[in-house]
């Protein structure tokens, strides 16, 4: 009778060592084999996802404040400048904001824009594509011939007289700021850039053009009256 039960006992065993395991037991046993270490992967995962798309978001604010400054501003912007301020924002590598200079030119392009963002010398600056011009000139033609303001004309003697000469060394006579008052002169025709000054910044020399000689019926700067210091 012993024997019949021990048979009975280990034919029962080995049942229950062969039978097939329900779907419910494979998901239980497959948890239980599962690392302890995965809820913190998967935690770190997240973390590091979120991290990504905060910096993306950084990346396309510094990238609206890079455009920002190059709208807001006529005259070429060195690189330099641009990450000084930049980097109030967010501190980037150099080649991620030169990465984001090159984003801006090729989207002008590729969506058809008004202005291309142009590499000039050591500075940044956007400018009218050039088949548009003759409508801005239809725009400025009235603005051309208007009577020129005191300090208009008080900035266009002195880079008459002065020439070649940078916007600060004609603040510095004025005594007071002419980034206006120049570029109003240089839309309406009567002065333009001849150069760069050799110098921290390279700031932009300007000079007066045949349309202030017409402007004014002279023939040559030569005709200009006597300058009295």
């Amino acid at each position: 009778m012993a024997n019949e039960i021990n048979l009975f006992e280990a034919e029962i065993e080995r049942s229950s060592l062969t039978r097939t395991t329900t779907p419910r037991e494979q998901y239980r046993l497959q948890t239980e084999a599962q690392p302890k270490e995965a809820p913190q992967i998967l935690q770190h995962l997240a973390q590091q996802e979120q991290l990504s798309e905060e910096a993306k978001q950084m990346r396309q604010q510094v990238k609206r404040v890079m455009e920002a400054l190059l709208f807001a501003y006529n005259e070429p912007i060195s690189f330099n400048r641009i990450r000084e301020i930049a980097d109030q924002l967010h501190p980037l590598r150099p080649r991620e904001l030169r990465d984001i200079l090159s984003e801006l030119q090729q989207e002008y392009i590729t969506q058809q824009r008004a202005f291309r963002l142009e590499e000039i010398g050591e500075g940044y600056l956007l400018r009218t594509c050039e088949e548009l011009s003759p409508y801005i000139d239809l725009l400025l033609r009235n603005k051309r011939t208007e009577r020129l303001s005191h300090a208009a004309t008080e900035v266009l003697a002195i880079i008459a007289y002065r020439q070649p000469i940078t916007r600060p060394q004609i603040e510095q006579i004025r005594g007071v700021d002419s980034s206006g008052v120049v570029a109003s002169l240089l839309e309406r025709g009567l002065i333009q850039p001849v150069g760069r000054l050799e110098a921290p910044g390279r700031p932009t020399l300007y000079g007066i053009t045949n349309e202030f000689l017409q402007h004014f019926g002279l023939k040559d700067v030569k005709e200009l009256p006597a300058f009295e210091e």
